[in-house]
This record gives C-alpha cells, structure tokens and sequence, in this order.
C-alpha cells in the first residue's frame, strides 16, 4: 500500500478475531510511521490503540440487536454514515482506504467515487453463508483494488484472481512470547485447544461433539460470547451436558 495516509474502517469494535487481528496490522503500521484515521464502533480491542499519537479515531454507536431487522437498520444506518463521513478525504493525497471484514462498504463506494485506492481485508468466507455476504463479496471484487484474503482456501471461492493477496492470519507476540513449545509434552498432555465464536460454520458444535467421542484427549474451548448467549446455544444445541459446569 502506498502512501503515509490509512483511513481504515471497521463495523463493530470488540475482541472477536477481526478487530484483533486488524489491531495487530494497525500497531505494526503506527509503528512505522503511518498516520491512520480509524472509524469504528468504541468499547473494544481498536480502542487500545488510542495512546498512538499518530491515531486518530472516529467513533459511532453501534450494537448488534436480537432483532434482525432492527440490526440491519442499524447496520445500513452505519453505512450511510461511514459513506459521508468518509469524503472528509476527499482533497487528501495518497489516502488509502484499508476496509476491514466485508461489512464496511459504504466507504468502500465512497473511496472508489473518490478515485482513492481501496484495499479489503476479507477474514471472512462469504461463500458458506447467505445471500448478504455472498452479495458483499461480490461488490468487494468490484469495488477493491487489492483484496487480503486469510488463507488459499478462501481466495479459491473468489472469482475474481487479479489483486488478491493471501497472508494468513498470526497470533500476537505477546502470546507466543509466552509459549514454549515442546512437541513431545504437548503430544503428552492431549490437550485441543480451539479459539472461536458461537457461529455454526465456525464448527464449534462439532468441536464439542469430538470431546464428547474423544474422551481420552482434552478439549478446551473458548468462546467470543456472554455467557447467556453460550447456555442458550448449548441449550438448544443438547450440548449442555459436555460442559462440566465451566
């Protein structure tokens, strides 16, 4: 990306794996030197970022709802929003508008209008879910310059070849910095550990029903979610029983 101006726009700031690993790309950039205009919702991991001095950070209220059109409503309000919002570049030189997840593509239009250069970085596979995202994918390939995908595997699901860049997702170095890997104790303390959110094509339910099949192994799973919304899932899931109390 060229250009010492990021204007990179995120939905919904909380500690899910998008906004972390957004944060992780931003704090490597701050660091060299990049001034980045932030726009995204307040209360999560991005919200870390404001001691950087060459951060600035543009807040809106946004929340999901029960409700799925109420959401929506919400969602679509954001949109507009971020999509004036973001002329505030119009004038601005070598601005790079850097779209985090699908969602944000009322200032991916605005940056194409403006003839600034809009990179995506696309975390999810819009191909396994419904006809939203598969329609966000579809106007990310017109609308994107160049496109981030997380793995090979999720570019192959893109029709569009040209400007797609693989870099897979990494851990932060404040977490490996406190591993010490030994193959041979992991191998010996059988031990699963997956990291994920309670979305079905995540493959948490089949990560529990393994636990359950596999009961020389242990299985540890740590969920992006309130505690109510995890009790409802397993409820409904008949999983409630694999939880050991914890």
């Amino acid at each position: 990306m060229s250009g010492k101006k990021l204007v990179c726009f995120h939905l919904f700031n909380d500690y899910s794996g998008s906004p972390k690993v957004l944060k992780m790309v931003l704090e490597g950039m701050l660091r060299k030197g990049y001034r980045i205009d932030l726009v995204s919702s307040k209360g999560g991991v991005l919200d870390e970022l404001l001691s950087y001095e060459n951060l600035h950070k543009h807040t809106y209220p946004y929340r999901f709802s029960n409700n799925p059109a109420m959401t929506m409503l919400r969602y679509c309000a954001v949109q507009l929003y971020t999509f004036l919002l973001a002329f505030r570049w119009l004038f601005q030189k070598d601005v790079v508008f850097y779209i985090n997840t699908l969602l944000p593509v009322g200032p991916a239009l605005a940056g194409r209008l403006m003839g600034k250069r809009v990179v995506y970085h696309y975390h999810e596979n819009a191909f396994v879910k419904g006809a939203f995202y598969k329609t966000l994918a579809f106007l990310m390939q017109k609308l994107a310059h160049e496109i981030i995908c997380v793995s090979a595997y999720q570019a192959s699901f893109l029709q569009r070849k040209k400007g797609v860049t693989v870099i897979p997702n990494a851990l932060p170095k404040e977490f490996t910095d406190r591993l010490h890997p030994n193959p041979e104790t992991a191998f010996e303390r059988k031990t699963v550990l997956m990291l994920s959110s309670l979305k079905e094509y995540k493959g948490t339910r089949e990560f529990i029903e393994l636990a359950e099949k596999l009961p020389q192994y242990k299985f540890v799973l740590v969920i992006n979610d309130s505690e109510e919304n995890i009790n409802n899932y397993l409820a409904a899931n008949k999983l409630h029983d694999l939880t050991g109390g914890g």
